[in-house]
């Protein structure tokens, strides 16, 4: 591809026209790889609650298949707001976040082989085989092929602007005019703070120095650069905080203080050993583009290795820092966070966190179904206010968690979690019917004591029993959609048919006790609409237990 004779202004469009394409390779390319793996993510995710050294390999990981640091940092500030997920493993995960991004750097080396004529090729192969297959996950790996080749492509163009300007002595120039090191930091930092991305700005870096441009002249002055844009990557974090609670504002502060402390350690000692470029890496390696893509490794993996064992010490510095806000605490507010809007950037742990969100609100309906029970056995309407409040709010979380799916929807997710997402709008649906048993209750329990109706010690004993065997299948049905557990479905089964046994138990207790005159006419109504409701909220456990199939 010639690119001689360039105009400046050709030039700088090149480059952006080329950076565009290598950022929507990218974006693309992540898209693809978080699709073809959204399972193994979520369960990715889960091991960062081991020890810290699971947390940085989960981190490093993450990053390398989501393509962003930025975007990582975002998910665990999420995390952390959601309450899943604690300073101490966000600060794990958040160090090999910072490993993790400079895969891309790499990732742009390989042009210094001349492979770009056989890399862009990916392109029309992955469009071909998106063509030629309807097959979901084949076409999902079409489009990371098709993906990874744009990345290239977009990386020749920006070769191509970069000769043109190597030809123009007024950038050379520019270029080498600036040799302060915090100048050239601060311009590191700030053109990485625009661009909302450390990746994007390292790669066109390597790119200038593949052509024989170096910021700062030569020397350590590109190095200063590349301190600048570990800082810099920091603005995506700090924006996302925003309206986050204490600890995701601290999550954000660690990243922000890994960085900042790595910049000024390494500040120093490069401003003093003014030879280390020319006389360590580049005796090393001899190749300006291998130096810069292995400094940007090094600085990142020292600095994990220099923080790591002080860990908790960093993270008690946040928490001194942002100390705790003395205010009335929201009964619910940690578990809405499991809807965290931030995690949307990987729709695959958007949807884990939905599951636990549906499920903590069925929690919500159960509590008020034994609220209502237990006040229909003792004739007592103590708790019909509470119960009502926790009806409305089952309703208001179940109108969240709808809100939430269709907003997942609307993102590129993988055929799998499109069933996900399906299952969880009928989970939502039994949950709220739940809800809706419990009002009913209440209303029984309103006639109960309006008309002064009363039952006998053996009926309040038959639905106290009832009712372990409701809450036992509740236990089993959170184990069975929370981990998609198949195997347990055959033991919900069971109970569901010993539900069932117990209704007709029930139902049969009942008419030979109107026969022999032990129960009032007046009741017959009240019981049998009372045990057929609680028969009902057993079928829509079981409809939920049995979702799971769907996504087997």
């Amino acid at each position: 591809m010639d690119f001689a004779n360039l105009t400046p202004a050709a030039s700088i469009v090149l480059l952006l026209v080329g950076l565009g394409v290598f950022l929507l390779g990218f974006k693309f390319l992540g898209d693809s790889i978080e699709k073809l793996s959204a399972s193994k993510m979520r369960a990715l995710f889960h091991k960062a609650a081991g020890n810290r050294f699971a947390g940085v390999g989960v981190g490093a990981l993450a990053t390398a298949i989501v393509q962003s640091s930025s975007v990582t940092t975002v998910m665990v500030v999420g995390f952390v707001n959601a309450g899943v997920m604690t300073l101490m493993q966000a600060g794990a995960v958040i160090m090999g976040a910072n490993i993790g991004t400079t895969i891309t750097g790499w990732l742009v080396w390989l042009n210094k082989f001349n492979v770009m004529m056989y890399a862009m090729l990916l392109t029309l192969i992955g469009l071909v085989m998106t063509m030629v297959t309807k097959n979901n996950k084949v076409n999902t790996a079409g489009t990371l092929i098709a993906s990874l080749g744009l990345v290239f492509v977009g990386l020749e163009i920006m070769s191509g602007s970069m000769a043109g300007f190597a030809e123009i002595d007024a950038v050379k120039d520019a270029l080498t005019a600036v040799k302060n090191p915090l100048l050239l930091l601060l311009i590191g930092a700030g053109i990485t703070g625009v661009v909302q991305s450390s990746s994007a700005v390292t790669s066109v870096l390597i790119v200038m120095a593949q052509n024989g441009l170096l910021v700062g002249g030569g020397g350590n002055g590109i190095l200063f650069v590349l301190l600048g844009t570990n800082i810099g990557t920091c603005v995506t974090a700090v924006l996302s905080s925003f309206g986050t609670n204490t600890n995701a504002k601290r999550a954000c502060l660690y990243h922000l203080l890994f960085n900042v402390i790595g910049s000024v350690i390494f500040l120093p000692i490069l401003w003093a050993w003014s030879g280390f470029y020319d006389d360590v890496l580049m005796k090393m390696f001899g190749d300006p583009s291998t130096c810069i893509s292995f400094f940007h490794t090094m600085f990142n993996v020292i600095c994990t290795a220099l923080y790591l064992p002080f860990l908790k010490y960093l993270v008690k510095l946040t928490e001194i820092v942002i100390p705790d806000r003395k205010k009335k605490r929201d009964n619910y507010k940690h578990e809405e966070g499991f809807m965290d809007k931030r995690l949307l950037v990987t729709p695959s742990l958007a949807i884990g966190q939905l599951t636990k969100q549906t499920t903590y609100t069925a929690a919500i309906a159960m509590k008020c179904l034994n609220n209502a029970v237990e006040g229909f056995i003792n004739k007592d309407d103590g708790k019909l206010e509470v119960i009502r409040q926790d009806i409305t709010k089952v309703n208001e979380l179940s109108q969240q968690i709808t809100d939430y799916l269709i907003e997942v929807s609307a993102k590129d997710i993988s055929l799998n979690d499109e069933k996900l997402v399906n299952v969880l709008h009928r989970d939502n649906i039994d949950v709220v019917r739940v809800a809706d048993i419990a009002d009913n209750i209440v209303g029984y329990t309103r006639k109960a004591i309006d008309e002064t109706l009363s039952f006998s010690a053996s009926v309040r004993e038959d639905i106290t029993g009832f009712m372990k065997l409701l809450n036992e299948q509740y236990e089993l049905v959170v184990q069975i959609v929370e981990n998609n557990d198949i195997v347990k479905i055959k033991q919900s089964d069971e109970i569901e048919e010993r539900i069932n046994s117990e209704r007709k138990r029930l139902l049969d207790d009942h008419i030979d006790r109107m026969r022999r005159g032990e129960c009032n006419a007046e009741n017959n109504s009240l019981f049998v609409s009372l045990v057929g409701n609680l028969e009902r909220v057993g079928d829509h456990l079981s409809l939920m237990a049995h979702s799971v199939v769907d996504v087997a």
